[in-house]
């Protein structure tokens, strides 16, 4: 701003000596012109001082990812009442994350990522269930219908909740070392990968949290089914602020799901604790 002023008093100063008469309009430009270009100066300090997408992810998460499990002695039995927990909660979700075919514009592996249940079915049938019998595990009620910043908000409530399983399998590996050896392979998903599939979503996420991301166009070119789906997401998701709180309100919710839905584990540790 200071520039401006400096060239529009420049201006003045020449026309006062000048037998040609001032322009007033040519003024007005000149320093139209000047503001902005000092601002397309500052742009990029200002969005580099903005949190990015996963940064508030994290802040506003923080609280909600650990809910304490297995801290102290556990049994097998404890253990297998954890994944059929989580098979419900799994096969729910992933199920209407895979039916959204949007989902892949944004994060391209989705459908890759959305295999959590299978490997939940094994650990399960390791530890004795009979796998005719998982079909009438009881299923977590889902939020319907999605729409793409609420299918990102609950992705990122399962990843994070995922990139723990290391975390659990530590605990666990203390007091049940043969259970975790041969039924973890949940626990243990994306193996040596988990950091790079984290970092993977996460600039995902950042991408959409800057606005539309570029893999969505290529995402909508190659497959035309997701054209159509992204071109009748509803108008508000242009605004990118309103997009990530909707972002955000989402993962929280699925966490805050999450931990609903693994009552019966937490209340079972919890009656052992006061035994």
């Amino acid at each position: 701003m200071c520039r401006a002023v400096t060239v529009c008093e420049s201006a003045r100063s020449c026309a006062r000596n000048s037998p040609i008469r001032a322009d007033p309009i040519g003024e007005r430009r000149v320093c139209v012109r000047t503001t902005l270009a000092e601002c397309r100066e500052m742009l990029p300090e200002l969005v580099s001082r903005t949190p990015t997408l996963t940064a508030r992810l994290s802040s506003a998460t923080a609280a909600l990812q650990d809910l304490g499990l297995f801290a102290g002695r556990v049994s097998w039995l404890d253990y297998r009442l954890y994944l059929v927990r989580l098979y419900g909660f799994h096969a729910t979700v992933e199920a209407a994350l895979t039916a959204f075919r949007p989902l892949a514009a944004v994060v391209a592996d989705a459908g890759l990522r959305n295999h959590k249940t299978a490997l939940l079915a094994h650990d399960l049938v390791a530890l004795g269930v009979d796998r005719r019998d998982l079909a009438q595990v009881p299923r977590m009620r889902f939020p319907a219908p999605l729409a793409l910043p609420e299918a990102l908000g609950w992705t990122y409530a399962v990843e994070s909740t995922t990139l723990r399983g290391k975390l659990v399998a530590r605990r666990l590996a203390r007091h049940l070392p043969e259970e975790i050896q041969r039924a973890s392979a949940y626990l243990g998903c994306y193996g040596d990968e988990a950091p790079t599939r984290w970092r993977e979503l996460g600039d995902a996420l950042d991408a959409f949290g800057r606005g539309r991301p570029p893999a969505a166009g290529a995402r909508a070119r190659s497959d035309p089914a997701v054209g159509r789906d992204l071109a009748a997401l509803p108008d508000d998701l242009a605004c990118a602020d309103r997009a990530c709180a909707r972002l955000i309100d989402a993962a929280r919710d699925g966490l805050i799901q999450l931990r609903r839905w693994l009552g019966p584990v937490l209340q079972a540790r919890s009656s052992q604790r006061h035994a």
